[in-house]
């Protein structure tokens, strides 16, 4: 299973004259969208993990190491706090890393189209500072239980409900 290649095959939907591929080698820096292509350059997955990496559970590990050796995929993290028995760790500085990843992206034009999969709130203001900045963004989440800001979906060029594929997805797990 490759996320991030699934995820964009779903929103294809919404470009129906554009065919969905890979870039052809990990130095394509210019990732490009028109009425033919829309190429898939980088998948980052960020995540939040403890300092000390002996707290990282071996399960948590191995998938890290899985995702990292998808293609044209790599991992970005933030840390972890807290946490006691009864209560898990919340994450710190993820939402900061993707803020910062995409608008270093639109700012150098690294890519055309911005793909975010979240539902908070926090992220319109870098949705719509993206947006000026000429880069197409959608917003893909989970939405079955309508948690997804109604503000998120309203700043994004493209709201996708990614509910459907993420249960079959792990039916099929």
């Amino acid at each position: 299973f490759d996320f991030g290649f699934d995820l964009l095959r779903l929103l294809m939907r919404f470009f129906p004259d554009a065919r969905c591929r890979r870039a052809q080698h990990s130095g394509l820096s210019t990732p490009h969208f028109g009425a033919r292509d829309i190429i898939l350059a980088r998948t980052t997955y960020y995540d939040g993990r403890p300092d000390d990496d002996s707290e990282v559970p071996p399960d948590l590990r191995n998938y890290w190491n899985e995702i990292e050796l998808l293609p044209d995929t790599q991992l970005g993290f933030g840390s972890t706090r807290g946490g006691t028995k009864t209560k898990a760790p919340r994450q710190k500085g993820v939402d900061t890393l993707i803020a910062v990843d995409m608008l270093v992206g639109a700012f150098t034009k690294l890519f055309s189209v911005a793909l975010l999969v979240a539902g908070d709130a926090d992220f319109v203001p870098v949705v719509n500072e993206v947006k000026r900045r000429g880069v197409m963004v959608v917003v893909a989440a989970c939405d079955s239980d309508k948690s997804v800001s109604d503000d998120l979906k309203r700043s994004a060029d493209r709201f996708v409900d990614i509910s459907a594929t993420l249960n079959r997805v792990v039916r099929l797990a």
